[in-house]
Formats: C-alpha cells, sequence, structure tokens
C-alpha cells in the first residue's frame, strides 16, 4: 500500500445478514432498496438510544463537526450516512415489481462503518420494528430469523434471533489493510470494473452553477478515474467523520497528495465497455410525489494498464460503494484484475 492510503489504514466496517420471512404473499413494487431503507428509518424514529433524549434516526442525521473542521463547509448540507443496506435477495434493476412469497427468506446486509458499529443494537431493535410493522403490497410483517456478523472469509457469528440478542461482542472487522498486498512490480494487466446497482458519480438535479463541471466535459461517464477518486474522496470523509474521532491530520486533505496518487487513474485506456443508464422506481407516500432520483449506470468496463495502487481502495470501498444514495444500495461495484 502506497504511502499516501497508508493515512487511512484504520479504516473499518462490520458486515451484518438479516435473514427475514415474509407472513403471506407480498409485492415490492419499487427498489427494494428504497423500501428497506425507508421502512428501516420510519423504525429507527421510534428507538430511543440510553441515556439520551434523541432517536436512532435522529443519531443517523446529526452532523458531527464544527465549523472549524476543513470539511464542513463542504458537507453541512449532506453527509455520507455511518451505514449502508446492500446485497438485497429479491430485486430487479429494471424496476418491475418484485414477489416475495409466504415463507420464503428475504435477506439483506447491513454495514456499520466505523464508530457507527456502537448502535448495532438499535438498529437490531429497528430492524425488529421494521418486521413487524410489515412490509411491501399489501403490507405485510415478517419474522426476523436472525442477524449475523460476516467476514471476508466467510466466517459469522450469529448476533440476534428473533426478539433476542446474543452477542455484543464483534469479531470479523473489515479493513482497509485487509486488501493491502506486499509491495510487487507494477506490471501492465487489466481491470475489471462491474457496476452491479445504478452507480452516479455526479448529481442528478439541476445545478445553480451552470458552468460545465468536469463530470459533464466527460459527458457524465462514469471512467476508471472518476470511480477511484470518488472512492478515495468518500473514504476521506468516512474516516473523518467515523474513525478519526474529529482529530485534525493536514495530510488527509493535502490536495497535492491527493492529486499525485489519482494521476496514474486517468493513465489507464478503456478496452471494453457494456453499460447501461437506468432509473428505479423509489416508494411513494400518498398524495406525494417522491422526487428523489434513483438513477445510473450498470454493466462493465475492461481497462488496461498500471494500476498497482488502486485495487486495494476500491475493493475495500465496493461494499460501502460509490457515489449517490449508497444507503439506498446503489453504487455497488465490484474490480477484479484479469
Amino acid at each position: 500500500m502506497n504511502d499516501f492510503l497508508e493515512l487511512y489504514g484504520q479504516c473499518y466496517y462490520h458486515r451484518f445478514e438479516i435473514r427475514m420471512i415474509a407472513a403471506d404473499d407480498i409485492v415490492f413494487d419499487a427498489w427494494t432498496g428504497a423500501i428497506i431503507r425507508n421502512n428501516l428509518l420510519y423504525a429507527a424514529d421510534k428507538v430511543m438510544l440510553a441515556k439520551q433524549s434523541k432517536t436512532l434516526r435522529e443519531q443517523i442525521d446529526t452532523f458531527p463537526f464544527k465549523e472549524t473542521h476543513p470539511l464542513y463547509k463542504e458537507l453541512k448540507d449532506g453527509f455520507p450516512k455511518g451505514y449502508v443496506l446492500t446485497d438485497f435477495s429479491h430485486y430487479d434493476i429494471q424496476s418491475s415489481p418484485v414477489s416475495i412469497k409466504k415463507n420464503e427468506i428475504f435477506s439483506f446486509a447491513l454495514i456499520l462503518i466505523g464508530n457507527f458499529c456502537e448502535y448495532k443494537s438499535y438498529f437490531f431493535q429497528a430492524i425488529r420494528l421494521m418486521c413487524e410493522r410489515g412490509l411491501g403490497k399489501p403490507q405485510t410483517p415478517f419474522l426476523l430469523l436472525d442477524i449475523a456478523e460476516q467476514s471476508l472469509s466467510g466466517e459469522s457469528q450469529i448476533m440476534a434471533v428473533a426478539q433476542t440478542d446474543l452477542s455484543q461482542q464483534l469479531l470479523y472487522p473489515v479493513r482497509l489493510t485487509d486488501f493491502t498486498q506486499k509491495d510487487e512490480p507494477d506490471e501492465f494487466s487489466e481491470i475489471l470494473v462491474r457496476y452491479l446497482t445504478p452507480v452516479m458519480l455526479f448529481r442528478l438535479k439541476n445545478k445553480k452553477n451552470t458552468q460545465l463541471s468536469y463530470q459533464d466535459k466527460c459527458n457524465r461517464f462514469p471512467s476508471f478515474y472518476q470511480l477511484t477518486r470518488s472512492a478515495l474522496f468518500r473514504l476521506q470523509k468516512l474516516y473523518t467523520i467515523y474513525i478519526s474521532d474529529e482529530e485534525y491530520y493536514p495530510a488527509l486533505y493535502d490536495s497535492e497528495l491527493i492529486e499525485t496518487y489519482l494521476e496514474n487513474a486517468g493513465h489507464l485506456l478503456l478496452q471494453s465497455t457494456n453499460m447501461q443508464y437506468i432509473t428505479l422506481k423509489n416508494t411513494q407516500k400518498k398524495g406525494k410525489v417522491n422526487d428523489m432520483p434513483l438513477a445510473g449506470y450498470v454493466g462493465e468496463q475492461v481497462y488496461s494498464g498500471y494500476f498497482r495502487k488502486y485495487p486495494a481502495l476500491l475493493q475495500f470501498m465496493a461494499e460501502m460503494g460509490v457515489g449517490n444514495e449508497t444507503v439506498y444500495g446503489m453504487g455497488k461495484y465490484e474490480v477484479k484484475v484479469k
């Protein structure tokens, strides 16, 4: 791992798989990630934190920085949350209705980042409330089977079943250093990028500033450079909010170091691509139009060149996603060195 990426070596997250059973036949008539995210947040608004006069939902939305922080201005109107929902067992990226049969197991993964793992038991409570209240159409309760912490290598431990938490001790942190390799020659080779759920690396809503941005000039195409840049900047923000406890490390924000690290990402040659821009259906409230856009690119790209410094970053960030609306399960990708 190069010297710059070592600054983020303490980054980690924990992955939990949630399994639940439908009490009757139901239909998800919108993107599965939107249904789970919105219902989970509704439940999180009912979960009170111990010894605090705030709910889990309020904790999720609490902006932690003071005005003196170097990222305050950039993030005060929106910051990456400490959780991600991903790997839904039932979904359709073409946004057609998804059916779940009675007694069929539905599952998804909850990623908790850094110190947000301290709230795991409150997330478990919110998941139980979500199951009791019901999902889909018609709104139908689910039976929570279990919640299991999972490791990179496939090991797992059951953290909770039904209404009971079994363990508070986490065993399998996923760390950035898990993806790093010993120094090897940077040989010319190929890397495959596969976008599994829509990835959007620019803002969809109309901009007040009509001046062309870098993304506009690239026709908003998610290039390898843009993917790497977005992954690094997301890592930087997550590290600052959920790992570093507000300590200030000037090197993290050194633009010269950042650009030096990213420079070679723009030198790779695009060998092939098969991409599609799609829009997913969001959930709707009665009498209201939900204008939160859920759109982006899915498909594959193959690049060639010298890229040894990037796979560790990209593989670590793949579970947490990049771009817009990662809490909805957007922005999930995978990379493979060919």
